[in-house]
């Protein structure tokens, strides 16, 4: 049986354009995918247009080339039939979700989504996100088996 994992948004955004500062991430998230059977939920592509907008406010004059590098890394990512797309939203996942905000007090909703799609289909999450990796030490609160960051990747793939 092969490996699932669920990634966070951050994985993600170099197919956007957007850079990321993870060490060798360019060289070893092909073998991520070639290794695990890579899961995300459709609510990150609505946070990394969130980034690109953010991007944009700050830089206007890259308006077109940022907006197009979106559109295009839309196409490469649907046409990557290693990286596949979750279900967004049910009744669990958005009950775990709720269960974050009022009992952690997770303000931000695509962590919550995030973090949820991965407690329900019961799958390790890759996250960078502190916050939500000290949910784990939280009794009570439905949890993946586990939350890995990209340093932990890298000595599980290399």
């Amino acid at each position: 049986m092969v490996n699932t994992i669920v990634i966070d948004t951050t994985y993600l955004l170099p197919i956007f354009g957007i850079g990321i500062k993870l060490k060798d991430f360019e060289k070893l998230f092909p073998k991520l995918i070639n290794m695990y059977r890579v899961l995300y939920n459709p609510i990150s592509i609505i946070e990394a247009k969130w980034i690109v907008m953010r991007l944009i406010r700050r830089n206007p004059g890259l308006r077109y080339k940022l907006l197009e590098r979106f559109r295009v890394g839309l196409k490469t990512l649907y046409a990557e039939e290693k990286i596949e797309q979750t279900q967004l939203t049910n009744y669990d996942i958005e009950e775990i979700a709720d269960v974050l905000l009022l009992k952690v007090g997770v303000k931000d909703y695509f962590d919550r989504v995030i973090y949820a799609t991965a407690a329900h289909y019961k799958t390790p999450l890759l996250t960078e996100d502190e916050e939500l990796r000290k949910i784990l030490s939280i009794n009570s609160i439905p949890k993946p088996p586990r939350i890995i960051n990209w340093d932990e990747v890298i000595k599980l793939i290399t």
